[in-house]
């Protein structure tokens, strides 16, 4: 009898030792798993914006006629940073200089399209250095120095293919209107960078617009 109550003893203690054990260990082993589901959320929810909402506004349409891409030359930022030093910094007005910023994941989500109030009331931007390309472009500005750090992520790369196809067929503006900041006459800058992959932009808007052509006349 003593030694079946010793057997059931022992056997207790293992299996309080290992429910301890488990308790002790399982928030350490869930620790990375729930960090990875909420990045693969944060990500997630970026490349899935609805492009529609994004660009819609109530305010009458400007007529459009190009598409000029920038980085911000910083490593970090968004559209509410941007806006604040444009207001506080240099005194503009209107704040944002672009009418779009999409994010890399330091104040908003990597690939965050994010509109500015310039866009929402469809007015000039403050982003050529030309008044003449401010009156009738849109601006968008990736965040990120693309001349001395990297290149965009994938995610921003993404979502500016996505914005760019979609602004390019609402307003009719042609390929040749679609152009990096240091294409605009009268300014010297190297904007958006040596590391923008405008080619590859280009080739995915091809791709894409061809696409879309064959669908069509498949209808």
């Amino acid at each position: 009898m003593r030694k079946h109550e010793g057997i059931v003893r022992y056997a207790s203690l293992i299996t309080i030792g290992i429910t301890s054990g488990l308790f002790i260990t399982l928030p350490f082993m869930s620790l990375p798993f729930s960090s990875c589901t909420k990045t693969s959320h944060i990500e997630s929810h970026a490349l899935h914006q609805n492009i529609e909402e994004v660009c819609h506004t109530g305010a009458k349409e400007n007529k459009w006629q190009y598409i000029v891409i920038h980085h911000s030359a910083t490593e970090k930022g968004s559209a509410t940073a941007f806006d604040n030093y444009h207001r506080n910094k240099r005194g503009w007005e209107n704040g944002l200089a672009y009418h779009f910023v999409i994010g890399n994941g330091t104040y908003s989500r990597d690939g965050e399209i994010e509109p500015s109030d310039r866009w929402e009331r469809q007015i000039h931007g403050a982003h050529a250095g030309n008044m003449e390309y401010n009156r009738v472009s849109i601006g968008i500005c990736l965040v990120g120095d693309f001349e001395n750090d990297g290149a965009p992520t994938q995610h921003q790369f993404e979502s500016t293919a996505k914005l760019v196809q979609y602004l390019s067929r609402k307003y009719s503006i042609p390929m040749s209107k679609i152009i990096m900041h240091k294409q605009v006459a009268r300014k010297c800058t190297a904007c958006p960078g040596k590391n923008f992959p405008f080619e590859e932009l280009k080739t995915r808007l091809l791709q894409v617009a061809s696409k879309k052509d064959k669908h069509t006349r498949e209808l």
